[in-house]
């Protein structure tokens, strides 16, 4: 068995956001390596992240079937709280799923803004530059899937004109 490390990022950044574990604050991971939002067929919400720390996979566990995907669950390091789950094995050719991406569950995490630790929001991703902002620069009513309908409505209206 390997050593465990323990990272901690700098709190004193205030531009620096990352996302820690809802149990402990135990930092998890940076925005800056949020790859993009998953929603498989199990239905639970995530962010797919291309660097994690603090966290493992249990070995002695079995790994399950998610879709065509193998996966293996991933707990903090420090409270075992169970966080999301690993890509183990990817056998389709799949936009979000690679071997080795984290998938992180985001009701399971809070996020550190800079200044104070918040509810966790899955980061806006600009596809053009790779850059990450955070979605809490957008005024926008809790009803998120509401809004986002109501949105493509107005949108299709207006193109129909």
């Amino acid at each position: 068995m390997g050593k465990s490390f323990h990272v901690e990022f700098d709190v004193s950044d205030p531009s620096l956001r990352f996302y820690v574990c809802r149990i402990c604050q135990n930092h998890v991971a940076l925005t800056q390596d949020f790859s993009l939002n998953y929603t498989p067929a199990s239905g639970v919400t995530g962010g797919v992240f291309d660097k994690v720390v603090n966290v493992h996979v249990n070995e002695a566990e079995q790994q399950r079937q998610l879709g065509p995907h193998t996966v293996a669950d991933v707990y903090c390091n420090k409270c075992e709280n169970l966080l999301g789950w690993k890509f183990v094995e990817v056998f389709e050719e799949d936009p979000v799923a690679r071997k080795d991406m984290v998938m992180l569950q985001m009701g399971k995490l809070q996020e550190w803004n800079g200044n104070q630790i918040e509810e966790a929001v899955e980061p806006i991703t600009n596809t053009a530059t790779g850059s990450t902002s955070s979605r809490r620069n957008i005024n926008r009513p809790k009803h998120r899937k509401l809004l986002q309908g109501d949105l493509l409505k107005k949108s299709i209206d207006f193109y129909r004109r």
